[in-house]
């Protein structure tokens, strides 16, 4: 199977869409099956999935894929090894997301609006390949400059997150505004952007771990003068930060609040129980070490071992051991009385909770994990009245929507999808059979969404006083013989005597 050759720095997704570009396809599903097997395969733009199918048909190499041309060097240090591995095996399968691994989706710093261009690459991407391509290191949020010509990144007219789920759109020279002016950037977005080039440049990905990036950051903090015993005084490293980086860039990405020291740097530099954004590492490494390598840093962090006597739960004073059988009495007393770990701790046990979290806390945490019961937050509803409500807007939405006829397909999933809470009379149809009985009866299949197109087209036809015929309106409604049902081979072939 034909595929070409990736640039260097070049997006997958990039790639793909100079193929389609290549073979002259102006079906993106037709490649998609081609070079997928899958006709369903969304495009991501920074994680994309099903690159082993795309590996084994095509010929490439599915690790040098992700390392090279994707954005997982960008999140794969900051998760935990074993999500890293996760992510990496969903990138390769055909049925596993992976935004939610990477943990982009509820991250402080998330991603561009739009995918971004360097418009004297552009330039000279055109002299050098014939065509221009998308880089990975143009589509980092924050990161607004190219690090080779010091320039500011341009916004083209393509989104970031797909508009289209099944469409891979090439860089194009025509982005280029005529009256282009390049606009050159400060030494600190140009010493971010060369950062997060070598963090992509990166030949192995390793992830430190968050009790090993935990201590590298409490080193940093001693390194700057920044601690106070096991205190870290946060102000200090974020003058430091506001030495590097400019106030209204900080706004511009989310990362400055209302108050001095934002509260995401108070928790980069305790104790790691989240990932943080590449953005924010490379920020706090520019303005601490603005000379080092952020492959150095990672390899840093790799070296510090974790410093379990740092966790009061293995590390007692001889009174805390004198004590630890009290508070343990106390608090298996409070539970048995209250029934749960909530009630105990409003009812006058709350101190010795806190003591045995500090002191005791795998115990405590067994011992509370013993009185939890699972429970269901659905056993109150009334699903009978529920099921009436939802299909009495059911109905109404389907009386609204029968005489649109530019409505995309009125299937199941696109009823479901004008319902609040969606997701959850999705899951729990088996309770509300009027809903399903609705569902069944009038979702609409594909040859009636077929035919529903064909009569919009006919419909303009007649109001413009023409009449085309069957190929044109084929044409005009996207349908392919091979993709057509029977229902709606029959209802041409009825209309055949007014077309043809």
């Amino acid at each position: 199977m034909y595929f070409p050759r990736l640039y260097p720095d070049e997006l997958l997704y990039s790639g793909i869409a100079r193929c389609r570009v290549h073979l002259g396809m102006g079906n993106h599903k037709t490649l998609l099956h081609m070079l997928f097997g899958d006709s369903k395969v969304a495009a991501i733009t920074d994680l994309p999935t099903h690159l082993a199918a795309l590996a084994n048909n095509t010929g490439m190499d599915a690790e040098g894929m992700i390392l090279n041309h994707t954005l997982f060097p960008l999140y794969a240090p900051f998760i935990p090894p074993e999500r890293r591995t996760d992510l990496f095996q969903a990138m390769l399968a055909p049925d596993r997301p992976t935004i939610g691994l990477s943990g982009a989706s509820t991250a402080l710093v998330k991603w561009p609006d739009w995918l971004r261009y360097c418009p004297i690459c552009f330039e000279d991407m055109a002299v050098r390949y014939g065509e221009p391509y998308w880089r990975r290191s143009w589509q980092i949020q924050g990161i607004d400059a190219c690090s080779e010509h010091g320039c500011q990144l341009l916004n083209s007219p393509i989104p970031f997150r797909r508009a289209q789920r099944h469409e891979f759109h090439p860089a194009s020279p025509l982005f280029l505004p005529r009256d282009l002016r390049v606009s050159l950037v400060g030494e600190d977005a140009i010493r971010l952007a060369k950062a997060a080039m070598q963090l992509l440049a990166l030949e192995e990905v390793q992830s430190p771990g968050y009790g090993r990036w935990t201590n590298l950051y409490r080193y940093l903090a001693t390194e700057c003068g920044a601690r106070r015993g096991r205190q870290v005084r946060a102000e200090i490293i974020w003058e430091k930060i506001l030495a590097s980086n400019r106030r209204d860039w900080l706004a511009a990405n989310g990362l400055l609040t209302s108050g001095e020291c934002p509260p995401w740097l108070f928790a980069m530099f305790r104790k790691h129980r989240k990932g943080f954004s590449a953005l924010q590492h490379l920020i706090v490494w520019t303005s601490l070490r603005p000379g080092q390598h952020a492959g150095s840093m990672i390899s840093d962090a790799n070296t510090h071992q974790i410093d379990l006597a740092s966790d009061r739960s293995v590390q007692m004073l001889p009174a805390e051991f004198e004590h630890k059988q009290q508070y343990r009495t106390i608090w298996l007393q409070a539970l048995a009385y209250h029934g749960g770990v909530k009630a105990a701790r409003q009812d006058g046990a709350g101190a010795c909770y806190a003591w045995l979290y500090r002191h005791d806390r795998h115990w405590l945490m067994a011992a509370n994990r013993v009185r939890q019961h699972r429970q269901g937050n659905n056993s109150h509803i009334e699903w009978g009245a529920r099921d009436r409500r939802l299909v009495r807007r059911l109905i109404r939405i389907g009386r609204g929507s029968e005489e649109d006829l530019g409505l995309p397909r009125r299937s199941r999933n696109w009823f479901l999808q004008q319902l609040p809470h969606r997701a959850s009379v999705e899951h729990h149809l088996d309770r509300l059979p009027m809903c399903r009985t609705f569902l069944d009866r009038y979702a609409e299949s594909v040859g009636e969404y077929q035919i529903r197109r064909l009569t919009a087209v006919m419909l303009e036809d007649v109001q413009m006083g023409i009449t085309s015929r069957r190929w044109e309106l084929e044409k005009r409604c996207g349908l392919e013989k091979s993709r057509m049902v029977p229902l709606t081979t029959a209802f041409i072939r009825l209309i055949g005597r007014w077309i043809e």
